[in-house]
């Protein structure tokens, strides 16, 4: 193993100290390179939390080294770490770092790549996808007990980690960092904005095809609880919430899952006018969603979004070791 100092310097979150320097091995793993942070720390013959770190769009897993170590190191250093341990992993989304097939593929509508919706949406379900994948085998990979799951996804990851919260049972926790749990409505404000000539109706049309509605309504938050329908004013009718709560607890989202939510004010690429209603109507449902918007910022991880990114994680993961060791 060796000490992740290099990569920190490549990334560094503008406005803290650098992030601790924190044991880092590469890992091959069901057919990919996982990144793992904090092996060396880990205390014998406890449990482990596995913390599944996704990466925006046109960068790759060591884009994800700061915050990874900042979180390791911070639990390490609580009293919960003698009772469970913690490690991050992050893996390169599809299509990107040694993944990479397509540079255009990575690139949106004003960019040239006319296939920018359904590229998107295909490394956001193969990121959920790979993750789930390796939450299977990560125990054998490490030869330890693992004894909880979490998330932190940012951009094309953090709409990742919203599929993940509501197709993955065994995420407890998530941190969503400029992403956006309504994907036809993201790009359809995209689209307005790039121009494109898709007529009166952009879902259907050659920017957005019916087998990408249809994943939608398969996977993505909005579409899976309203589908292509607007959505609906508050308050929500008693029959209404009776259908999404009885929904959400199929999926198991309402068993004590909780969500920090990271938008910047400014930010023009992933809006948080685009989240507020849906988060709304999960708060509206008791489902416990932070949602904090910081000023200032526009389509980034800022120093305060990773300062609050770690102390809810650190949180989290101690919630975990204590509920695991009432079991």
């Amino acid at each position: 193993m060796t000490l992740l100092k290099d990569k920190t310097t490549a990334y560094a979150t503008r406005g803290l100290p650098p992030a601790p320097s924190v044991s880092m091995k590469t890992i091959p793993m069901a057919g990919l390179l996982v990144d793992a942070y904090g092996l060396e720390e880990l205390k014998p013959e406890v449990p482990v939390t596995c913390l599944w770190l996704l990466h925006p769009r046109t960068r790759n897993r060591a884009r994800m080294s700061d915050i990874a170590c900042r979180v390791v190191q911070s639990y390490n250093e609580s009293s919960s770490s003698s009772a469970q341990g913690l490690i991050a992993l992050a893996f390169d989304m599809p299509n990107h770092g040694t993944r990479l097939v397509s540079e255009l593929g990575n690139k949106a509508w004003k960019d040239g790549n006319s296939k920018h919706a359904l590229d998107m949406m295909g490394m956001v379900r193969g990121g959920k996808g790979d993750m789930s994948a390796l939450m299977d085998v990560v125990g054998g990979y490490l030869t330890r007990d693992i004894g909880g799951h979490v998330v932190l996804g940012w951009s094309l990851g953090g709409h990742a980690a919203w599929e993940a919260w509501i197709g993955e049972p065994r995420v407890k926790a998530g941190v969503v960092v400029v992403g956006c749990p309504d994907f036809m409505g993201l790009m359809g404000d995209r689209a307005k904005r790039s121009d494109l000539d898709c007529g009166e109706n952009f879902l259907g049309s050659q920017y957005f095809p019916r087998d990408l509605i249809l994943v939608c309504e398969a996977h993505d938050p909005k579409g899976i609880l309203f589908g292509t329908a607007a959505l609906p004013s508050l308050p929500l009718s008693p029959e209404e919430k009776t259908r999404l709560r009885e929904t959400l607890q199929s999926r198991g989202c309402l068993q004590g899952k909780k969500l920090l939510l990271c938008s910047g004010a400014d930010d023009r690429l992933v809006p948080h006018r685009n989240s507020k209603r849906m988060v709304q109507i999960l708060k509206e449902l008791e489902i416990d969603v932070d949602d904090r918007v910081y000023e200032g910022v526009g389509h980034a991880f800022s120093a305060d979004m990773v300062q609050d990114a770690v102390a809810f994680l650190v949180q989290a993961v101690a919630d975990g070791a204590q509920q695991n060791s009432r079991l």
